[in-house]
C-alpha cells in the first residue's frame, strides 16, 4: 500500500498533500501527533469538509479558524507555490509549503513565524488568539529553561533571577487586586487561581470550589507555592544574600532590608486580613526594592539616599 494522499487542484496542476503534514510542517511537530490530530478535528469542525478546506474555504475565514500561518500555507497551496523535494535512497519525496529560512529561528524551536505576526482578524477570533498565546508561553518557557538550565549562576544569573521574580511578585498582586476583589464576577477566583498557575495545586489541597481565602492563601501567602507572592520573596532574598556585601558593619543593605519588610508582612497576616490596600503597599515596596536593586548595583554613582527610601 501506498502512502495516503490528498490530491488538490491548484492552478491547473494536482498535488499530493496530505492535510496532517501540511499542519505538522507549520506547528513544527510529527504528522501524527496529537496537536496535528487535534488541529485537524477542529478545522474540519469549523469549516467542513477537508477537501473543501483546502481547495474552496474563503481565506478569512481560515485565517479566523486558525491563524494566520495556516492561512498563508493554504494560499500558497492554492496558487501552487509549493516546494518539492525529490526523494532519496528509498524515502519518498516531500511537498512543502515554506522554505527552510522561513521555518528557522524562531519559527524550529517555538513553533511560531519568524516574521511579524498577522493583525487579529475582527470579531470572535479565539482560536488566533489562543494560538497567539501558546506560542507567547513556549518562547517563555525555552527562555526560562535556557535560563535555568544553561546559564552560569553567577552574579548575573542572580540579577536576571531577581528581576524575574520581582516581575513575577507584581503582577501576582495585580491579578489578586483585579480577581479577588470584593465585586468581582462570577469564576474570577478560578480564573485567578488559572492565570496563577494554581488550579492543579487548589485542587489538591481543597475539596471545594474556589473561595476567598484559600485562594489568596495559596497565590499570597504560600511559601510552597512556586507562585506565590511569598515564594519570590524567599528566592529574592536568598539571592540578595549571595551578591557581594556593600558594608563590613554586617547590616542588611537597602535592598535586603525592603525584601524583608515585605516578607515579614506576608508571613505574619492572616489570609482573611489582606486586602487591596495591604497588596497596593506590597506593590510599591517591590517597585522600590527594583529601584534599590538598581541603585546598588546597576548604577555607578553612589546615592546616600537610598538607605532612607528603602523603609519609606
Amino acid at each position: 500500500m501506498g502512502r495516503p494522499f490528498k490530491v488538490i487542484p491548484t492552478s491547473g496542476c494536482y498535488w499530493r498533500v496530505r492535510r496532517e503534514r501540511l499542519l505538522g510542517e507549520i506547528r513544527g511537530t510529527g504528522r501524527q501527533s496529537k496537536t496535528v490530530t487535534i488541529e485537524v478535528d477542529r478545522l474540519v469542525a469549523a469549516l467542513g469538509p477537508e477537501l473543501h478546506i483546502l481547495c474552496e474555504a474563503d481565506i478569512a475565514a481560515i485565517r479566523r479558524a486558525a491563524g494566520g500561518m495556516v492561512a498563508e500555507a493554504i494560499t500558497r497551496l492554492r496558487k501552487g507555490e509549493v516546494i518539492r523535494e525529490a526523494g532519496y535512497d528509498g524515502e519518498y519525496g516531500v511537498v512543502r509549503l515554506f522554505r527552510r529560512e522561513e521555518l528557522s529561528g524562531t519559527e524550529a524551536m517555538f513553533g511560531i513565524p519568524a516574521r511579524a505576526p498577522m493583525p487579529l482578524p475582527a470579531g470572535p477570533a479565539e482560536s488566533a488568539i489562543a494560538e497567539r498565546v501558546e506560542a507567547a508561553l513556549r518562547i517563555i518557557s525555552a527562555f526560562s529553561g535556557l535560563a535555568q538550565e544553561n546559564m552560569t549562576q553567577l552574579a548575573g544569573w542572580r540579577f536576571l533571577e531577581l528581576g524575574r521574580r520581582i516581575e513575577r511578585a507584581l503582577l501576582t498582586c495585580r491579578l489578586t487586586r483585579a480577581f479577588a476583589a470584593p465585586d468581582a464576577p462570577d469564576g474570577s477566583l478560578d480564573l485567578l487561581l488559572e492565570l496563577a498557575d494554581s488550579q492543579i495545586s487548589y485542587r489538591q489541597r481543597y475539596v471545594m470550589i474556589a473561595a476567598l481565602a484559600p485562594v489568596i492563601d495559596l497565590v499570597m501567602l504560600d511559601p510552597n507555592n512556586p507562585r506565590s507572592v511569598e515564594f519570590q520573596l524567599d528566592r529574592i532574598e536568598t539571592h540578595l544574600d549571595a551578591l557581594p556585601k556593600q558594608n563590613a558593619e554586617g547590616r542588611l543593605s537597602p535592598a535586603q532590608q525592603i525584601a524583608a519588610s515585605i516578607a515579614t508582612r506576608l508571613r505574619t497576616i492572616n489570609a482573611n486580613a489582606v486586602d487591596t490596600n495591604l497588596i497596593v503597599d506590597i506593590e510599591n515596596s517591590l517597585m522600590k526594592l527594583s529601584d534599590a536593586i538598581g541603585a546598588s548595583f546597576l548604577t555607578s554613582n553612589e546615592r546616600t539616599e537610598v538607605t532612607w527610601e528603602a523603609l519609606a
